[in-house]
C-alpha cells in the first residue's frame, strides 16, 4: 500500500522535551507557517523534579498562564553547606527566586500550549529520514510522508536516523556530566521551612562535586552531579550527600540510599559552547544543542534557545538558500545565552570560604545557580 503523503511542511520540529513544543507554538505565530511536531520513537527521560528559572514564564506572553496552572514550589534562596555541620552559608531573597516543578508536568503543560496553539502534534512508531536536498526533506512518520523545508531538533536521534542530517560529532567527555539523583517521599521526610530554600554543597566530599536537595510536595530530591569517570558511583555520592544534609540536621530520613533507586542521566553541560549546532537545513537547539548551564540548569535556557531557533529558521526561510541562512544562528544566541550557559567560572576552591563567611558572596553565588547571574559585578 502506497504511504500517504502530507501538503509540504515549512518546519517539523522534533523532541519530548518542553523547548520543541514552545518552538513549533511560536512557528505558529503570525505570519503563521506551516508547522508539525513530532516525538522521537523510543526518546525517554526519567521523571523528576527540576528546577526552574521563573523568567522562562516571560519567554512569550501567553507562558505567564502556564506560571499560574503549575503546582511549584517556590524556593527563596540557597543554604551552602560544607560537610561539616558548623560551616554553612545562607542567603534568602525578598522573594522567591525560582521555583520546582515536575518535569513530566512541565512537559504536559508546553504539550497542550502547543495543542491550543493549532500546532499538528504527532507521536510516531517509527521515524524514517529518507532523503535530504536543496528542495528539503522526505520524512517517513509512521505511514505518512513529510517534507519539510527545515528541521529543528531538539531530541537525541538513532545514529541511523542523523547521518542524511550530517550531524556533528557526540558532545565530548569532558562536556557530557552525569546527573544521578533520589526521590525520597513522605511529608516528615526532611525538615524544609514555609519559605524554602535550596540546600546545596559545592564541594562534597572535599572533590567540588556539586549535589543539591529539591524540595516537593511530600517530598524531596537529592542530586549530585559528577564527570563521567568520577571514581565514586552515584548511589554512594548520594549517600555521602544525604550523611551531610543529616549532619545540618536538614534530612530525617536515615535510611542507606538503595542503589536500585536512583536514576541517572547524562547532560552535556554548557555542551552548545563547544560544538556545532547547524546540520543539514537543521538547526539543533534545547537539549540536542546541549543548552543546559554549567549547574545543569534545564527548562530556562533550553526553551530561551528554541526562541533563537525560530527566529533564526523564519529568517532563513525567505532566503534564497535556506543552508548558508541558517549559519548566523550561532552568533544569535552567543552573545547572550551563551554568557548565561557559563554559570560561575572562578576558582572555588578559592570562592568557598568566601560563599560560607561573606554574605555578600553567598549572595551572588546563589543568584548564580538560581537565575544564571554572573558572579563578578
Amino acid at each position: 500500500m502506497p504511504k500517504s503523503t502530507a501538503p509540504a511542511l515549512d518546519v517539523l520540529v522534533l523532541g519530548r522535551h518542553p523547548c520543541a513544543y514552545l518552538a513549533a507554538t511560536l512557528l505558529m505565530e503570525k505570519p503563521a507557517l506551516h508547522v508539525a511536531h513530532a516525538t522521537i520513537p523510543n526518546e525517554r527521560e526519567p521523571d523528576r523534579l527540576t528546577l526552574i528559572n521563573s523568567a522562562v514564564f516571560k519567554l512569550h506572553k501567553p507562558l505567564e498562564k502556564l506560571q499560574k496552572k503549575l503546582e511549584m514550589t517556590p524556593v527563596y534562596g540557597v543554604a551552602f553547606l560544607a560537610d561539616s555541620a558548623e560551616t554553612r552559608g545562607e542567603w534568602h531573597g525578598k522573594s522567591a527566586a525560582a521555583c520546582v516543578a515536575e518535569y513530566s508536568d512541565i512537559r504536559k503543560a508546553f504539550c497542550n500550549f502547543a495543542k491550543e496553539a493549532g500546532v499538528k502534534l504527532l507521536t510516531p512508531k517509527s521515524l524514517n529520514i529518507r532523503r535530504v536536498d536543496e528542495n528539503g526533506f522526505e520524512i517517513i512518520s509512521d505511514s505518512q510522508t513529510l517534507h519539510p523545508k527545515a528541521v529543528l531538533l531538539a531530541g537525541a536521534l538513532p545514529a541511523e536516523l542523523g547521518k542524511p542530517l550530517a550531524l556533528p560529532e557526540m558532545f565530548s567527555s569532558d562536556v557530557m556530566r552525569r546527573y544521578a539523583f533520589i526521590r525520597l517521599k513522605g511529608a516528615g521526610v526532611a525538615a524544609i521551612d514555609q519559605k524554602p530554600v535550596l540546600p546545596m554543597s559545592l564541594d562534597l566530599d572535599s572533590k567540588l562535586t556539586w549535589a543539591w536537595m529539591l524540595p516537593g510536595d511530600g517530598e524531596v530530591q537529592l542530586a549530585i552531579e559528577q564527570p563521567l569517570d568520577a571514581p565514586i558511583p552515584p548511589a554512594q555520592a548520594l549517600q555521602k550527600w544525604a550523611d551531610v544534609l543529616r549532619r545540618h540536621n536538614i534530612l530525617k530520613h536515615d535510611k542507606p540510599i538503595n542503589a536500585a533507586d536512583v536514576k541517572v542521566m547524562e547532560i552535556p553541560a554548557a555542551g552548545a559552547l563547544s560544538r556545532e549546532i547547524v546540520a543539514n537545513r537543521t538547526l539543533l537547539f534545547g537539549p540536542a544543542g546541549g543548552f543546559y548551564t554549567a549547574c545543569l540548569e534545564d527548562v530556562y535556557p533550553n526553551c530561551w534557545s528554541a526562541t533563537f531557533a525560530v527566529d533564526a529558521v523564519r529568517k532563513a526561510l525567505k532566503e534564497p538558500h535556506l543552508q548558508d541562512a541558517l549559519q548566523p544562528y550561532r552568533q544569535k544566541w552567543g552573545t547572550t545565552l551563551g554568557e548565561y550557559l557559563r554559570g560561575p567560572q572562578q576558582n572555588l576552591r578559592f570562592l568557598l570560604p568566601l560563599v560560607y563567611r561573606n554574605p555578600v558572596m553567598t549572595a551572588r553565588m546563589g543568584e548564580s545557580i538560581l537565575q544564571g547571574k554572573s558572579v563578578v559585578r
